[in-house]
């Protein structure tokens, strides 16, 4: 992202300026690429290594000395904590209904896919084309004004 975002400013300011790419931008290019890819983390120290595996340690044994029902609970917390501190875009995500589908359910819209795929695999290719023709003129049946305008605008595709 630091790379992309480095490139167009570059490329902004290039351009700014009145000189091309072509015109020996290239290098600067090159370097504001390496500078974006530089990894800021410095490595753990020795010190800082045992101190973590002290504490997972610690936490280990502190989780086994704990009772099933504690460990539901300590999940369910880290769960609900997780839960709030997610945007709302996250949270869309997390309630996606996927995941809550059963087994059954899983089971019956296979069954019903699989059913549609063996009726469309016995239509002949003159029935198929027809059904793709009655789907386009629903889709276009459906479209609201705005839409119908944008679908017969073909300039973009056709210069002429």
């Amino acid at each position: 992202m630091k790379t992309l975002l480095i490139a167009v400013v570059v490329a902004a300011s290039t351009v700014a300026a009145g000189t091309s790419l072509a015109q020996g931008t290239q290098q600067d290019l090159k370097a504001m690429e390496k500078m974006g890819q530089r990894d800021d983390t410095q490595p753990m120290t020795a010190a800082q290594q045992a101190d973590y595996k002290a504490q997972y340690e610690a936490a280990k044994t502190q989780w086994a000395k704990m009772t099933p029902d504690q460990q539901k609970a300590a999940i369910e917390a880290a769960r609900q904590k997780k839960l709030k501190d997610l945007s709302y875009t996250e949270l869309v995500g997390q309630r996606d209904d996927m995941q809550q589908e059963t087994a059954a359910q899983s089971g019956a819209l296979k069954a019903q896919s699989d059913a549609w795929k063996t009726r469309w695999d016995s239509l002949t290719p003159e029935q198929k084309q027809a059904v793709r023709q009655a789907s386009w003129d629903k889709k276009r049946e459906e479209l609201t004004g705005i839409e119908q305008v944008g679908q017969r605008d073909d300039t973009y595709v056709l210069p002429w």
